[in-house]
């Protein structure tokens, strides 16, 4: 992604840089035959700074808003 630096925020607690998106370029061995990103092909890199850990993505463990449908389902069930 290319950005352009849109705003700087700083409190006593926080400090993030903002951006604005003004490219998004990707290399076509990692889309799916639909022409998206496959995220399995991705081979993603996350920093979780809570724990200092390195993490890939790679499982796909739901299908987004059927999953949530049924957690939503649950906590309306228990009120």
């Amino acid at each position: 992604m290319e950005c352009e630096l849109a705003e700087i925020m700083e409190t006593e607690n926080l400090h993030a840089v903002v951006g604005t998106i003004m490219n998004v370029s990707v290399d076509e061995k990692v889309l799916s035959d639909n022409g998206k990103i496959d995220p399995m092909k991705l081979n993603a890199l996350i920093f979780d700074h809570f724990q200092s850990g390195y993490y890939v993505v790679g499982e796909k463990v739901g299908q987004a808003w059927n999953a949530g449908k049924e957690i939503m389902k649950a906590v309306q069930d228990k009120s």
